[in-house]
């Protein structure tokens, strides 16, 4: 009886022995691919317009969380210096809260791409960067192994400058040397993309595709527009065709990475750096083709423009796909592009030190459901910094404080009651008005002057 009993509890220890040893290693991170597109309304989706044709977006939000109160910035340099730096962009200074040619951050500054670096990622940005647009200011002294795309902002969509009249205009390169090529920017990124995503690697990646589509110029070739002749107005069919673009385009990159079997290994991120473009836009600042073009995008049922703090302007299209590992949901938490910096880096292993300054919060428990009860959180947005047309707001629960220009009146709405911001309640709540003026002052403190 002795003897048994002193063998089963060494047998069971050499059995757990045996299943520690035997049990799977974990799995590696998972591979991160985060798209971008440009200057993409609210109402410049499938699943908020049944007039467009974007069927792989609209199925990966379908099948992900679609993040319904994500804001940007009102601009595409101010958003992509939120999104890698995990700061606002007037951190940094008023150049980055304006679309910028200039460095924006020293180079050292921690950034999405460094951090995942660091984790042991591979690393590569396809498409525009334009936070910095020359060479020596380019995204692979910032955490990229690999860059292609432009370095300043928006191309000739064959011709591959950017805006002729600058310093900037030979933009297109890879890894900072400047390259000549033939075809669509949209086509050159997604092939570039793609190899790169199916290179072989032993460790996870990252990849950056912020594209250039749907900004202007547009230039589309007559398989898209066909795709989209049920809409009669002829910028709207332009518009909806590069749309539709861009949703293969967005395909492909999911194929590629189908194809190398690390799809439910892969997070899958998309949103838009501002909201859509006003009714009007001139036309002649890009290589030609660069047509004017009226009433293309939309921003409905939202009020304002890209360069606006009004949510038309920075409330956009964004989603989150996992497959495997998330389902199929709507997150109304408001969240911000400075947020995936200290969200994504824990996912990827690496490690936050506490001496790390983020305006951003780890919002993955809010994407998942874990946290159903969320804080209430204040976020803060200034556009053209020290200019009489500097805008700024600031939305703190459901209230939103905004002026529309250094010299405009205040704005108050309830987002909870009026998302569309039709009744500005500013006289309504003048304790409320002060509060919330307090608050912003004490955001503007912490800018670089």
């Amino acid at each position: 009886m002795n003897q048994i009993q002193i063998k089963i509890p060494i047998l069971l220890g050499i059995l757990a022995l045996l299943l520690f040893v035997s049990a799977p290693a974990p799995a590696q991170p998972p591979n991160i691919l985060f798209i971008v597109s440009d200057d993409q309304g609210w109402n410049d989706i499938g699943y908020h317009n049944d007039d467009l044709r974007t069927p792989n977006l609209d199925q990966l939000a379908e099948t992900g969380v679609r993040l319904e109160h994500h804001y940007v910035q009102p601009q595409c340099t101010p958003t992509r210096v939120a999104l890698m730096t995990g700061r606002y962009p007037s951190r940094f200074g008023p150049h980055c809260t304006t679309a910028s040619n200039d460095q924006s951050y020293p180079i050292g500054t921690p950034t999405l791409a460094s951090l995942l670096q660091s984790a042991g990622y591979d690393t590569g940005l396809f498409g525009k960067w334009h936070m910095g647009s020359k060479p020596e200011w380019g995204p692979n002294h910032y955490g990229f192994d690999f860059s292609y795309g432009s370095l300043a902002g928006a191309v000739g969509m064959y011709d591959h400058r950017y805006r002729l009249n600058t310093p900037y205009a030979q933009t297109w390169h890879r890894n900072h040397e400047f390259i000549e090529e033939v075809g669509h920017a949209t086509d050159l990124v997604t092939q570039e993309a793609v190899a790169w995503i199916e290179k072989d690697r032993d460790k996870p990646f990252f990849a950056y595709v912020p594209f250039h589509s749907v900004h202007t110029p547009l230039v589309e070739e007559l398989k898209w527009i066909a795709m989209n002749n049920h809409i009669d107005h002829p910028d709207r069919r332009l518009y909806a065709a590069a749309l539709s673009h861009l949703d293969w385009a967005v395909g492909q990159l999911v194929e590629a990475v189908d194809r190398i079997g690390q799809r439910e290994n892969t997070l899958i991120i998309f949103t838009s750096d501002n909201g859509g473009m006003a009714d009007h836009y001139r036309g002649g600042n890009y290589p030609p083709p660069d047509t004017p073009l009226n009433k293309f995008a939309s921003n409905d049922p939202l009020k304002g423009w890209k360069g606006q703090v009004y949510e038309g302007g920075m409330r956009v299209p964004a989603w989150v796909n996992w497959k495997g590992r998330l389902g199929s949901g709507l997150c109304d938490s408001p969240m911000h592009a400075v947020d995936w910096l200290p969200t994504l880096a824990p996912i990827s292993g690496y490690e936050i030190d506490d001496g790390m300054s983020f305006d951003g919060i780890d919002v993955w428990p809010l994407i998942t459901g874990e946290d159903d009860n969320p804080s209430e959180r204040i976020l803060y947005w200034v556009w053209g910094k020290g200019r009489d047309t500097e805008r700024v707001a600031l939305r703190k629960g459901p209230w939103k404080l905004l002026r529309d220009g250094a010299h405009g009146d205040w704005e108050l709405y309830n987002l909870d009651t009026d998302p569309n911001e039709t009744a500005d309640l500013v006289k309504n709540r003048p304790d409320l008005l002060q509060s919330l003026k307090s608050t912003l002052e004490e955001e503007i403190s912490k800018d670089a002057h």
